[in-house]
């Protein structure tokens, strides 16, 4: 496969298992502005655990390290900022508790 192939396929991946977190964080909050919130809170502090599970599903087959690196910290901020998105939609969110 062609490295635009495979940089195609590493966005897919990547894309898909944020888009799936967002669909869950939505499913679990509802339209509760508190829980929103901490779901996003919560996607912030599992960060570092994306990290390094992404470093050691990638570093078998990238031996030199530069690249899983670079997908580390990229996938890493990716999921930061969704969950910072998380937080500013929960902010500005009306509040439908019942």
């Amino acid at each position: 496969m062609s490295d635009w192939g495979v940089l195609f396929l590493l966005v897919v991946i990547i894309m898909t298992i944020l888009a799936l977190t967002n669909i869950m964080v939505i499913k679990i909050s509802g339209k509760n502005k508190k829980k929103r919130i901490w779901s996003g809170i919560i996607c912030i502090l599992l960060t570092p655990v994306v990290f390094f599970l992404t470093g050691l599903s990638v570093s078998p087959f990238d031996p030199y390290g530069f690249g899983t690196g670079m997908l580390m910290m990229i996938y890493g901020a990716f999921f930061a900022l969704n969950g910072v998105g998380v937080i500013v939609t929960g902010l500005f969110l009306e509040s439908g508790n019942r």
